[in-house]
């Protein structure tokens, strides 16, 4: 599975790790900003990892479950 991941760019760095611990790979990196926004692509690395409920979870935790810091 591969998704494509835009972020504010002050989340940048947080947000590819949250990927990263949920199980997948980092591509196509665009970490200079554009109208405020840097993105990146996220590519499933194993079948073994967490489900994609628990890696929502977790970053929702991590985030204290506020979208407007996104």
């Amino acid at each position: 599975m591969r998704i494509h991941v835009t972020t504010r760019a002050d989340l940048f760095e947080e947000r590819k790790r949250q990927h990263v611990e949920c199980g997948y790979r980092i591509e196509n990196e665009q970490p200079t900003p554009v109208n405020g926004l840097c993105s990146f692509v996220a590519v499933e690395q194993s079948a073994e990892r967490d489900t994609l409920a628990e890696c929502v979870a977790q970053a929702l935790q991590a985030n204290h479950g506020f979208r407007g810091d996104w």
